[in-house]
């Protein structure tokens, strides 16, 4: 720590941080643009001068940059004198001169960084009389869009989207007054994190295009804390409701998982809680139908066996209900053949060794990754490994008595001092291209080199009998003994438990220096391995029970693509099957009983690390909608099972609690400490809001022992640093900016401590895996086919967001070069498969492993094959009905983006358990 003066007063700040980094941690007002707490200091605008002085005999000082100056012991500076003042004042005026002043009509109103500063500068009129430079704006996709002459040219844009993403189709063009920050030519911004532009600009350049599609001021909306629903890291994230549909969802910090970012799937995809495909009404045998008639009361009541198919899309409470209800012998988590002995590793491994969050990957000064495209299946994760590429030349710079927050230095020295990525797999990626050392194969030899390098750095590391250990490996060896902080990822998307399994024994060989993370398929698949402990019904399994006798399914379907196969193949053979459904599916049930969204109720996930999050719902329930915890309790009074006297979400969080001890602390509250505010004091201009209706009020909507109460009324949330942050906002900083004033040190290089609790306890010991004898190569006919992952497509929940429904490719088929010569096919031909009837697009790359292809199938979408002998090729007239079929579905998306309606609010009060009508 070091004593620096501001206005001749003391502080105690952080040795390390630039002058502007510490003003901000000690909560004063010094207006800025330029700079990020993620990404450096440039200099660029110039707002955050300040005056510094010698000494206190110095009654003149000098203007000095604050986000270019390091903190010293002594240094006495001053905020608000006249001269630093004026001078703000008039670098503010100069970045406005071009400005329109459309704050009435901008996206960004009431939440605009520009407003905020130009407020605290007191710049309060326009000086220039002269013709402002104008510009045509791009069509930058269905995600963003774009207003050039906002811009102020602090450079943030590129800054984030090139330096820090890895992005290279956004850049700055032109010089002076006309610069320009946008692409070569219109069209689609290709980088999955485009969505941070959003946040990122401090105008309304770029700003977020589906949320404009139905507008609302950011005080006229309610915001809830959540948890991103669309892959197992599990983001950190604010939905905000307006009238009963929610509106958009907004990166909420956290300082371990998404600190200041989010990708776009997580960003756009909540917007499957606002489709048209939603259930909204109990159905019988596809007809609407009302709780009490007598056909549904008897099918939901009928005796014998009834097996549960759980969800790894629904949350820990839906399953853990659902396997209360039926029991742990008649539980089937809902999962593909390949991934119950992925999860049941998975598992295993949590309780040996604990999972890197994102900000300590950050810190990593050599990266594996085995046999997993974290661009695609953890894209959040991929952006955390491009930051520790940097960590040689901020080292490096560091040396040289350079502050590593002088991004220009670190980017100048970057090429010279890289990070040693080390890659095993195959296929194209941002990451792969930057690997230093590289190894294309399949996943079974990327799990056999994986084994092989853990005996090279290990003498007791247990390797298979057959196979060698590449050059490649006998490299990353070297690098991974040499490193101080190396970072193993990989993850379950090819489908091979022994990928894990190699990973753990490198982690063991390394010891406690090595970090490791590996990422599942989707939101609660970590934690459906911790219900399945005691035991459960494998696919297998259930199908002979389906032969055996009648038998009942109880399905939890909330679009997680491994359920949908499994039920597709399940559903015909049961006796008969009631489905608690979240969008509506043809055939799929005898019954249907319509389930609450993410977004209409409180629930909790456990991430890859094994770490439980909880969210808060930020509308209510429309319709016959409830959360399935309530469908369960519901059925198991009806069938007069164990499950019946749960009568809130407290006591079923308890029952969990009691079955798994590790998670008693994990929703406990404080009964004597109030409930956090949710909302911030500027909501409250958002009362009248249904005054054109009636003049009563309706009451917040507010769940039983919930630590969040719906409305401006509770404890202020710095008071409760446990809790995670339910807003953004401060008297002066409406941005996403105002994070800050939350925090007791604004992006200080220490980590605070992860307060949630983890869900697998850790052992003092650990263990190798061996090589299993059916991790050995198959025996395979033809091509053997490799799946392959994309940021939009691949997940199902997402798919039906409209704008990410515009987005997601089509089915897609790979090959090197040489074999589509040798089978006369070119790139954009249309091919199936041996027979299946799925078309794909054929497409070359080099990333293809020998006697290989990769296949892209959407969620949607089906490939059952896992190798291939034959290829059909389309004819002319085959691939113009899929171009015809493809174009009626584009057109289809944009129609239901145009004609999509807001959802009113319902008016009824919550109680503990809601019932539907005539249930009683």
């Amino acid at each position: 720590m070091v004593q620096i003066f501001i206005d001749k007063q003391a502080y105690e700040v952080s040795e390390g941080q630039n002058l502007l980094q510490a003003c901000l941690s000690l909560k004063l007002n010094l207006p800025y643009f330029c700079w990020h707490p993620a990404m450096g200091s440039v200099g660029a605008c110039r707002q955050c001068a300040v005056t510094q002085y010698k000494d206190e005999a110095d009654t003149r000082g000098k203007m000095i940059v604050a986000c270019m100056t390091p903190v010293e012991e002594g240094m006495r500076v001053s905020l608000n004198g006249p001269d630093e003042t004026h001078f703000r004042e008039q670098v503010i005026a100069a970045l406005m001169t071009h400005h329109p002043h459309d704050c009435p009509v901008c996206a960004e109103g009431g939440e605009c960084h520009l407003q905020d500063m130009t407020v605290m500068t007191g710049h309060y009129a326009r000086q220039f009389k002269g013709r402002k430079t104008s510009f045509n704006n791009q069509y930058l996709g269905p995600l963003i869009k774009h207003e050039m002459n906002r811009c102020i040219t602090c450079f943030r844009c590129v800054r984030f989207y090139r330096d820090y993403a890895g992005g290279d189709d956004l850049s700055a063009q032109a010089s002076k007054n006309h610069l320009y920050f946008g692409r070569q030519s219109d069209g689609v911004l290709e980088s999955e994190f485009a969505g941070n532009l959003v946040e990122v600009c401090p105008t309304g350049v770029f700003t977020d295009k589906p949320f404009g599609d139905h507008y609302s001021r950011k005080w006229d909306m309610q915001a809830a804390p959540s948890i991103c629903q669309h892959c197992s890291v599990g983001c950190n994230i604010s939905l905000s409701e307006r009238y009963g549909s929610v509106r958009r969802a907004t990166n909420r910090f956290d300082a371990h998982l998404n600190g200041y970012f989010l990708c776009d799937r997580g960003r756009y995809g909540f917007d499957f809680v606002n489709s048209p495909a939603r259930c909204q009404q109990i159905r019988l045998r596809g007809k609407p139908a009302r709780w009490q008639d007598e056909q549904l009361q008897d099918m939901l009541g009928s005796s014998g066996r009834w097996i549960g198919v759980g969800s790894s899309h629904a949350s820990l409470e839906d399953n853990f209900a659902l396997q209360q209800l039926v029991g742990a012998e008649n539980f089937c988590p809902g999962l593909d053949d390949a991934q119950p002995a992925l999860m049941k590793l998975h598992g295993e491994i949590l309780q040996q060794y604990p999972m890197a969050s994102l900000a300590e990957m950050e810190q990593a000064d050599a990266v594996l990754i085995l046999g997993e495209d974290i661009n695609r299946s953890a894209p959040r994760m991929a952006l955390a490994v491009r930051q520790a590429l940097l960590n040689k030349a901020r080292d490096k710079v560091e040396s040289l008595k350079v502050p590593r927050w002088q991004d220009a230095a670190v980017r100048q020295v970057l090429p010279d001092n890289p990070v040693p990525l080390i890659w095993f797999g195959y296929g194209e990626s941002e990451l792969q291209s930057r690997a230093l050392v590289q190894c294309l194969c399949d996943d079974q030899e990327a799990a056999r080199q994986g084994f092989l390098l853990a005996g090279l750095l290990s003498e007791e590391a247990p390797v298979p009998q057959t196979g060698q250990a590449s050059q490649q490996s006998s490299q990353a060896a070297e690098i991974l003994k040499n490193a101080r902080n190396p970072l193993l990822i990989g993850g379950w998307s090819a489908g091979n438990p022994a990928l894990l399994a190699a990973l753990a024994n490198i982690r063991k060989a390394l010891g406690d220096k090595a970090r490791l993370a590996i990422a599942a398929p989707e939101m609660n698949s970590v934690g459906l391995s911790l219900l399945i402990q005691s035991g459960y019904l494998t696919q297998g399994a259930v199908k002979e029970a389906l032969e055996q006798e009648p038998v009942n399914l109880l399905v939890l379907d909330h679009q997680s693509q491994a359920s949908q196969s499994v039920l597709t193949l399940l559903v015909k053979k049961a006796r008969q099957t009631v489905r608690l459904g979240l969008l509506e599916q043809e055939g799929s049930q005898d019954a249907l009983l319509p389930v609450a969204a993410f977004s209409e109720c409180s629930g909790s996930a456990i991430n890859y690390q094994g770490r439980v999050q909880s969210w808060q719902p930020a509308s209510k329930m429309t319709g016959d909608c409830m959360p399935g915890w309530q469908w369960l309790v519901h059925l198991a009074r009806m069938q007069q099972r164990p499950l019946a006297d749960v009568e809130d979400l407290g006591q079923l969080r308890h029952k969990l609690a009691q079955c798994h001890g590790q998670l008693g602390d994990v929703w406990r509250t404080d009964p004597h400490q109030p409930a956090v505010a949710q909302q911030p004091p500027r909501y409250s201009g958002r009362t009248a809001m249904l005054a054109n209706q009636t003049v009563h009020e309706p009451k917040p909507y507010q769940e039983p022992q919930a630590p969040y109460r719906q409305s401006m009324e509770g404890v202020d949330t710095r008071k409760c640093p446990t809790r995670p942050m339910p807003y953004s906002w401060w008297p002066g900083w409406n941005s996403n900016q105002s994070v800050h004033k939350f925090q007791d040190e604004y992006r200080g290089p220490a980590l605070p401590g992860q307060t949630r609790s983890v869900a697998f306890a850790h052992f003092e010991s650990s263990c190798w895996f061996k090589w299993r004898p059916q991790w050995s190569d198959r025996e395979q006919v033809g091509y053997r086919i490799l799946p392959l992952k994309q940021i939009f497509g691949s997940d199902g929940l997402s798919l039906k967001a409209p704008a990410i429904e515009e987005l997601h490719e089509r089915a897609q088929l790979w090959m090197t070069p040489q074999l589509a010569d040798k089978l006369g096919m070119q790139a954009g031909q249309w091919v199936q498969c041996d027979d299946q009837p799925l078309w794909m697009q054929a497409g070359l790359s080099e990333q293809v492993p020998e006697g290989c292809l990769l296949a892209y199938v959407p969620a949607d979408e089906a490939l059952p094959v896992t190798s291939c002998e034959r290829f059909a090729v389309a004819d002319l007239q085959q691939a113009e009905a899929i171009e015809q079929q493809h174009q009626g579905r584009m057109e289809g998306v944009r129609e239901r983006r145009q004609t999509r309606q807001s959802w009113l609010l319902h008016q009824d009060e919550f109680i503990p358990i809601r019932f539907v009508e005539g249930l009683n």
